[in-house]
């Protein structure tokens, strides 16, 4: 039926013979797995467990929880995961997600990289700063008073994430969307041959080679009933960040050990070896270097003569009694270079005592004019009858109305929106990349209805927008527009130095079962839904994306690529009520999924939460999901799912199941469709 599909992502290989070896152990004194060469074969296997533990009704079917499988299930009405969801036993969904301690890289304004853990950013961004703040009176959004810690979402938003460009292979910026813990998961471990770990899920996706991979299904991962890796059944290599070059000096630790001991920083380092000091700073840790201290914290320039470096030199000037701004002109630098070196090498400063200076508005008063009282009569008249004021004034645009207020906080507020449809090009000279301003195409004072259109909106830059309202150019710039999709030029742009940043393929030589631990993921704001974690490109989790629903408004996407409506047909309700879906209906449906789509993108580009938005689409938007079960308990999902009066996709899931688990377990399954297929048994 429709689109719809299920494939296996993984299983215990002979599970018939896992099943049974299982049950002979409950029975036999001897240790089975000593036994192993006189197992008997897959097919007799399954044929024993038929006739000793199915067909026997003995009950004891522990035995049965030992396979595992992995389904990939897709194209399934949202409706239709949620009901199985609801009924599983034994069933998990599991989601893609990282351990806590996974270190996202983030690039700073100087270049330099910060990396924060996964945690940690998470606390950050439900709960604000560390700092504990206390609010002694109501705050301006009306919070009461008391400790707090202060928001820090806009923040962490504007910082720059290193993300992967897909198609270039180099490393850009992206942006937070959101960070979101996923509880606890069964965690493994990846050791790469360079030495780089990652902590995260069997399901979480990894760039690799071949593209984007779970991590179970890249290695051929194959775990028992407790998580514990048995195999890995597959070569992998993921991307990584950054590449080492087989010429690089800082590679080779003879050299670097050199450097370091003739006291050269990792930025004196880094400018000999034409790359960043992080690189640098990577290199002295992986060889257990110490670098010399100081290097992050700004002591390097020296200014004046130096000496202000010297703790003897400041020691003796500290101890002739002199201050700050004797010693800087003694040594001819600034005071705050002598505050910092002071500070560094742990000496007191001298400090004057309170009151010794004489300010030289000491007791004078403001700014006043000395008129007589004649004189300041004549200036009130003269103000009264030469000022302009209100309509009259040349300063007059209308007045500044509360509804002026709230077009200018609105324009303000969706210009980001603006800028992203038209790729942050200027609609009126065509370069990229300059600061932009939203403008109403039809002015506010020409039409005041279209004041809130955001179609009414284009991107113009600064000198382009404070051109056109001088110079009166609103109607001749509204007549001839026409939308500017690539830019004619880009804004000139300080020159890049050093090489752009490439990805490299690692190989993945070890996988390790860490046990359950808290996770969390980040979803990322586009084109590239991916970050760097512990330097490893790895995919977030989009956990809620909107773009498919905007290709369907856009006409990119068929409607029903998107969203599931049932075949024309008779069916019958609940109450065993008939009743025919005629095409008619299924197409006055599709038109209504179609309108939601548009009314969805409209609200997007409004500026709205893509969680918000959602609620206005349909339910049955199709769903992906991954589900993985035993022996036992995919029986009774069967059981329970397959039965006549059950839901028809779902149903149609379980036909779907059925011929996975004869590929799997032909004699048990035989002997289930034989017994109890479609029975609404209660499973073993």
């Amino acid at each position: 039926m429709d689109k719809f599909r299920v494939e296996v992502l993984r299983s215990t290989p002979n599970p018939q013979q896992t099943i049974w070896s299982a049950m002979h152990q409950d029975y036999c004194e001897e240790f089975v797995w000593e036994q192993q060469s006189n197992f008997p074969d897959e097919q007799k296997a399954g044929e024993l467990i038929v006739k000793h533990l199915l067909a026997g009704g003995r009950g004891h079917y522990g035995p049965l929880e030992h396979p595992q499988i992995v389904f990939n299930v897709g194209y399934f009405p949202h409706s239709m995961m949620q009901q199985i969801r609801t009924h599983r036993v034994g069933v998990s969904f599991d989601v893609q997600c990282l351990a806590g301690d996974t270190e996202i890289t983030f690039v700073q304004a100087s270049g330099s990289l910060r990396k924060i853990k996964i945690s940690d950013l998470h606390d950050l961004w439900h709960n604000g700063e560390k700092a504990i703040r206390e609010r002694k009176i109501r705050g301006r959004k009306g919070e009461q008073p008391g400790f707090y810690r202060r928001d820090c979402k806009t923040r962490l938003r504007k910082m720059s994430l290193r993300v992967l460009n897909e198609d270039t292979g180099n490393f850009e910026i992206g942006h937070l969307q959101d960070v979101m813990s996923s509880g606890e998961q069964p965690v493994y471990r990846l050791t790469l041959a360079d030495g780089k770990t990652l902590d995260c899920t069997v399901n979480h996706r990894l760039y690799t080679t071949q593209g984007w991979q779970r991590m179970g299904e890249a290695l051929g991962l194959m775990t028992d009933e407790d998580h514990q890796v048995l195999a890995v059944t597959k070569t992998c290599e993921v991307m990584t960040n950054g590449v080492v070059r087989p010429d690089a000096l800082y590679s080779q630790q003879s050299w670097l050990a050199a450097q370091a001991k003739q006291g050269l920083t990792a930025q004196q380092i880094a400018i000999i070896c034409d790359c960043s000091p992080d690189v640098i700073r990577h290199w002295a840790k992986k060889f257990q270097l110490k670098l010399p201290a100081g290097h992050r914290r700004g002591l390097k320039t020296v200014v004046g003569n130096g000496c202000y470096r010297s703790c003897a030199w400041l020691q003796q000037q500290h101890e002739r009694g002199l201050h700050v701004d004797e010693i800087a002109a003694l040594a001819n630098c600034s005071i705050e270079s002598v505050k910092k070196w002071s500070y560094h090498h742990g000496l007191q400063l001298n400090k004057r005592s309170p009151g010794t200076k004489q300010p030289w508005n000491k007791g004078l008063t403001g700014y006043r004019l000395t008129l007589s009282e004649t004189a300041m009569e004549t200036r009130r008249r003269n103000a009264q009858h030469f000022t302009k004021r209100g309509a009259d004034s040349h300063f007059w645009r209308g007045g500044t109305a509360t509804e002026r207020q709230q077009i200018g906080a609105w324009t303000r507020q969706i210009a980001p929106q603006v800028h992203a449809k038209f790729d942050y090009i200027c609609q009126s000279c065509g370069q990229q990349g300059k600061q932009l301003h939203a403008h109403h195409l039809v002015p506010v004072f020409a039409d005041k209805s279209l004041a809130y259109e955001f179609e009414n909106l284009v991107s113009l830059c600064q000198t382009c927008h404070q051109s056109l309202h001088q110079n009166h150019l609103e109607e001749d710039f509204a007549r001839r527009f026409h939308p500017i999709r690539k830019p004619e030029m880009w804004a000139a742009k300080p020159k890049s130095k050093g090489r752009r940043l490439k990805a490299h393929p690692v190989k993945v030589v070890a996988v390790e079962y860490l046990g359950i631990q808290p996770t969390y993921d980040l979803e990322v704001q586009g084109p590239w839904h991916n970050f760097v974690a512990n330097g490893v490109v790895v995919h977030n989790s989009f956990r809620y994306t909107g773009q498919r629903i905007i290709d369907v408004a856009e006409g990119k996407r068929d409607v029903e690529e998107v969203f599931y409506l049932r075949p024309v047909g008779k069916y019958d309700n609940r109450q065993g009520k008939k009743y025919f879906y005629s095409e008619e209906q299924r197409q006055a449906d599709k038109e209504w999924c179609l309108a939601a789509c548009d009314r969805y993108r409209q609200r997007i580009e409004e500026g709205l939460a893509e969680e918000h938005a959602r609620s206005l689409i349909p339910f049955d938007a199709r769903q992906h999901f991954v589900m993985s079960c035993n022996v036992r308990s995919l029986m009774h999902l069967l059981d329970l799912r397959w039965k006549k009066d059950a839901q028809l996709e779902a149903q149609q899931l379980c036909e779907l199941l059925f011929v996975h688990f004869e590929t799997w377990c032909p004699e048990i399954a035989a002997w289930y469709h034989k017994n109890r297929a479609q029975k609404a048994r209660l499973s073993p």
